[in-house]
Formats: structure tokens, C-alpha cells, sequence
């Protein structure tokens, strides 16, 4: 039987399956979270067991367990084992990033026997209540209900009575960053270096807009065959997942010329260097196709600059180079003009030489605020990630108290 919105079914079985299904349309980039609240007459949750999510999949007594997989989530409930103190149950979904339920091509609810497909086309929340499970006459009962928070996850939480606001507040539902990493299964294990290097610098609660660009002069041939070019896209991206909610991180690279590429996501981040490598004839001197051989680091800093000048966001941009840096002027111009905007530089020194003006970046004070800092790696493969995560944090959270003092970021 398909259920419209408000209409409500009885429920005939003690022990009963809730299942949420979705499809994603091609440009959603976003996590999909389903979360279940155990809710008192007074429909309020009454404690942190109260509330079922990824990480806390079962309430005290399991008689509500959720198992989450790619495109649905289900709800095992022992009717019967439901505390008595839980009149209803909410099923709920959000959507952790820039997307809206119009992003998804489908949603539905299905439980014992019946169906409600929830109508999305045009809709730009990123919460809603799918459905209810509720007690009535001493009896269970479905409710379809559709009820959507344009706020995500806060407005939800505290529409059933999570103190979001409180110094010590009940945890709410978020993702985890193994979790989101699930979609790039190689990367997950760094989910615990990243954590241990965001917490000890400050920065875990912190959202950045986050863009990688790649030094393909042809001196960093080695680098890109020996595959440390692409262990470095990979580690950045698994930090930019916790950083920005977007899901996909511009790249761009240089050499004479400069080039921006696809973003890179965690759908397509295997093999990326590879492909983008293969995109055209090279030259015997070109890393990249029509980039030339050559170092030219001025016009891509430019690019950045302006890409990035009117983000309300940081915009933490990790470069990468070898080396071979001759035009001093040029780049501290660039660098001056970016220390006006949003945007602070991480420079990475990748097994080179001849680092120029990046080695003695902190004498460089003819600036607004100091938004640079660099560090090199001689040999990448003995680095390892706590130690690269260390450095790749170090002072980005100095730069942001600096940057809101004086009014740069808000």
C-alpha cells in the first residue's frame, strides 16, 4: 500500500523492518545520514540513548538497531521492547553538505507492507521527519509525514530537544570522517591520523574551502612516476572532506602555463594524476600536457587569489614544488595581495631544491597578516601521515585568529 503525506496505517507486527532508500543524481556530492529519535509524550528525546545514528546505531536495550548501507538505511524495531517511556519514534534523513533533498532523484520509506515515496523536486531542505512510528490506543502505527528543516541537522536537533546550545550538549548525529572516507576505502585509514592532527592544532570543528595545485615543471617528473604526487593528492583530499562540505576540491597545476583541472572528489580520486597526465601529447619536456617544462608560479598564485577573494569561508590552499623558484618579486607580490583575502598558502617542498623566497617566508613582513607557511620533505615515502598531517596544519589555525582580528575573515 503507498502512503500520502499525513496519512497514517496500523502496524500488525511485534518485529518490524523501517527502510529508507535514495538515489543520488549524478552532480550530488553530499553524505546522506539517517538518524532515528526516540521521543516522550512530551516529544522530546530524554537522553543521549535516545537518539540512533552512524555512530551510536542502537538505543540501551537494542530494541532499535539501525544498519546503514550505500543507498538505504534500516531500522530493525522490536515493538515490544520499546521502553514504555517512548511514545514515538521519528525517522529522519540529512544531508551533510552544499546538496538538498532536490539533489536526490528518489527517497522512500517502506515498512511493514507499505510504501511512501516522498516528493523532492524542488524541495531545498537538507533535514526531514520521512515518517512516525507511534503508539495510539495501545496499539503501533505508521505515519507518513514529509516534514522538512531548511536548516539541516540544527534545526532538527533541537526540534527534539538536543541542547545543541549547551556547553556540554548531548552528542548530536555526525558524520564521521571513517565513514566518509567509506567512499574512497583506501583512504579511510587516515582518518585517524587527520583527527589526532585537527584536535591537537585546534582545528577540528573548523570549515575551509580547501584547493590543492601541483608544480608539473620537468624537474618533477621522478615525483609524479614514483607515485608521491598522487599519495599527496590523496592525503590532502582525506583532509579536505573534513574541511569543506562540498565534497570536491579544486585542483590546479603549472609549469610555463598554468591549468585548472576537474575537481578532484573522492569518486574520482583513484588514479587521477594518471588520467589527467594522459589528457594529451606531451612534449619530452611536459609533466603535463601544454604546460610546458618550465617554473612559473606568478600567474597560478594570481588565479588562486581571485578565485578565492570573496569566500566567507578560509580557503586553506596546499602547493606543492619542487623547487627551481627564481621570480622572488613577482611571487611576494602575490603573496602580499593574498594576505589581504581569505586564503592562506601551505607550501609543500617535495624532494627538491632551490626553494627561494618560500624558505625565508617568515622574514616576510611586508604584509597585512602573515598567511604562509612552508615545509619540506626530502624523501616523502619514509614521511609518515601523523608526521605529514602535523606539518600540514602547523600555524593555518594561528592564521585564522589572526585573520578575524583583522577583519579579513568574519
Amino acid at each position: 500500500m503507498e502512503l500520502a503525506p499525513g496519512q497514517n496505517t496500523a502496524i500488525h507486527a511485534n518485529n518490524i523492518e523501517v527502510k529508507l532508500t535514495y538515489i543520488q543524481r549524478n552532480d550530488f556530492h553530499s553524505d546522506i545520514d539517517a538518524s532515528a529519535f526516540l521521543l516522550g509524550v512530551n516529544e522530546k528525546v530524554s537522553g543521549d540513548l535516545d537518539m540512533i545514528f552512524f555512530n551510536q546505531p542502537q538505543n540501551a536495550n537494542k530494541s532499535v538497531v539501525m544498519e546503514a548501507r550505500p543507498g538505504e538505511a534500516v531500522f530493525r524495531i522490536n515493538l515490544a521492547g520499546v521502553p514504555a517511556t517512548v511514545n514515538k519514534i521519528a525517522v529522519t534523513v540529512v544531508i551533510d553538505g552544499k546538496d538538498t533533498l532536490d539533489g536526490l532523484q528518489e527517497l522512500k520509506l517502506m515498512c511493514d507492507g507499505h510504501t511512501f515515496p516522498i516528493q523532492i523536486a524542488g524541495r531545498t531542505e537538507k533535514a526531514l521527519i520521512v515518517g512516525h512510528i507511534y503508539r495510539h490506543n495501545g496499539m503501533w502505527k505508521l505515519r507518513a509525514v514529509g516534514q522538512g528543516f531548511n536548516g539541516g541537522l540544527h534545526p532538527l536537533a533541537l526540534h527534539f530537544g538536543v541542547d545543541v546550545s549547551n556547553p556540554e550538549p548531548a552528542p548530536v548525529p555526525t558524520v564521521s570522517l571513517e565513514k566518509k572516507l567509506s567512499k574512497a576505502p583506501k583512504l579511510v585509514s587516515l582518518a585517524k591520523p587527520i583527527t589526532v592532527s585537527l584536535e591537537k592544532h585546534r582545528l577540528k570543528e573548523v570549515k575551509a574551502q580547501v584547493a590543492f595545485v601541483l608544480d608539473a615543471s620537468g624537474s618533477m617528473s621522478g615525483q609524479f612516476r614514483r607515485g608521491n604526487v598522487q599519495a599527496v593528492l590523496e592525503r590532502v583530499t582525506a583532509l579536505a572532506v573534513q574541511f569543506d562540505d562540498d565534497g570536491a576540491m579544486p585542483v590546479w597545476a603549472f609549469g610555463e602555463k598554468f591549468k585548472r583541472y576537474d575537481d578532484v572528489t573522492l569518486d574520482n580520486i583513484e588514479g587521477y594524476i594518471e588520467r589527467i597526465r594522459n589528457e594529451g601529447k606531451r612534449s619530452m619536456w611536459e609533466v603535463l600536457p601544454g604546460l610546458g617544462g618550465t617554473n612559473n608560479e606568478p600567474p597560478v598564485l594570481d588565479a588562486i587569489n581571485q578565485e578565492f577573494k570573496d569566500s566567507t569561508l578560509p580557503v586553506y590552499v596546499v602547493f606543492i614544488t619542487d623547487g627551481g623558484i627564481s621570480k622572488t618579486r613577482l611571487i611576494k607580490d602575490k603573496l602580499r595581495e593574498s594576505a589581504n583575502l581569505p586564503v592562506f598558502y601551505k607550501f609543500l617542498g617535495l624532494g627538491g631544491s632551490n626553494y627561494g623566497i618560500l624558505e625565508s617566508l617568515d622574514k616576510f613582513s611586508d604584509r597585512l597578516v602573515d598567511n604562509t607557511h612552508f615545509f619540506p620533505v626530502d624523501d616523502y615515502e619514509k614521511v609518515s601521515d601523523e608526521t605529514l598531517y602535523d606539518q600540514l596544519l602547523i600555524e593555518f589555525r594561528e592564521w585564522i585568529d589572526t585573520a578575524k582580528a583583522k577583519r579579513i575573515l568574519r
